[in-house]
């Protein structure tokens, strides 16, 4: 693909172990970055990935990623790729344990010259010291920023490493929980004026059945799409899919509730299949 690009996101792909008890485990293809390239393609930006994958990630994967965003920026290394185990138990707890493998250091991770020019750079949920890296390497440019409950502690004992990410970012994407222990706020409302105070102009906070809350300056709620509990498949990813979709539209100028409409579709329909991405994978 030879393109100027709407949307460059960087962050971690993932081979993912799902295991439910008394099942056969399940290997998926993960990682919050390809989960909001994959739906911001499928929305219509032109989007350049900026990853760090090992020799074992699967070529078959590799090749839908492909077809769908300019994978230059994907770095293939004699290592392993970060493997992420879902271990669902009886009584419903869930344990995580990961394997990093080449996903060290992900702020350092080299940016091609063709990306450069992309409209928003998104930082999908890496840890903040690495989110820190990158938000410094892009000074000037319009950046995105996600989280992930992985780095929760992080984001409860660090406040002033937290002010210094968001204090350059343009658009924020916290889910409740997330903006209420990033900001040590009570409530949501004021969770959303302390990032604008940081510096965000845009803060999306997505709340699940309860929609988005969006404030640039003023409060507005968006209702979420209807889906039952019968559509719902699995619901890793849906945060990514919003926030790909969403970007997708907000990268090309579009209207506020557009953008919020365009994620909402996505998230809605990565709900109702199996896998982070917002394709199904050959393989």
């Amino acid at each position: 693909m030879g393109f100027d690009m709407d949307l460059a996101v960087l962050g971690h792909v993932s081979v993912d172990h799902i295991i439910f008890p008394g099942k056969k485990e399940m290997l998926l293809p993960g990682g919050a970055a390809a989960a909001v390239a994959t739906s911001a393609a499928l929305s219509g930006a032109r989007v350049g990935l900026i990853t760090k994958i090992g020799t074992d990630f699967p070529r078959e994967w590799l090749e839908t990623l492909a077809s769908l965003v300019d994978i230059r920026g994907v770095q293939i290394l004699d290592e392993r790729t970060i493997h992420i185990y879902m271990i669902y138990h009886e009584d419903g707890s869930v344990d995580a344990p990961v394997d990093m493998g080449v996903a060290r250091k992900m702020g350092e991770t080299p940016i091609p010259e063709e990306y450069l020019s992309a409209e928003i750079f998104h930082s999908a949920p890496i840890p903040p010291e690495e989110q820190l890296k990158l938000v410094k390497r892009l000074r000037g440019k319009r950046i995105s920023l996600d989280f992930n409950p992985t780095y929760m502690r992080d984001y409860a004992e660090k406040p002033e490493l937290m002010e210094r990410i968001i204090s350059r970012a343009e658009v924020v994407f916290p889910n409740e929980r997330e903006a209420l222990t990033i900001t040590g706020s009570q409530k949501i409302e004021e969770a959303a004026r302390n990032f604008r105070e940081w510096g965000a102009e845009l803060v999306v906070i997505t709340r699940g059945r309860r929609g988005v809350l969006l404030y640039d300056g003023k409060f507005r709620e968006f209702p979420a799409l209807p889906i039952s509990e019968e559509e719902i498949v699995d619901p890793t990813g849906a945060g990514d899919a919003f926030a790909g979709g969403f970007l997708a539209g907000y990268s090309r100028g579009r209207e506020l509730s557009t953008c919020v409409r365009i994620g909402l579709e996505r998230a809605r329909k990565v709900l109702m299949k199996m896998g982070s991405w917002s394709v199904e994978v050959r393989g």
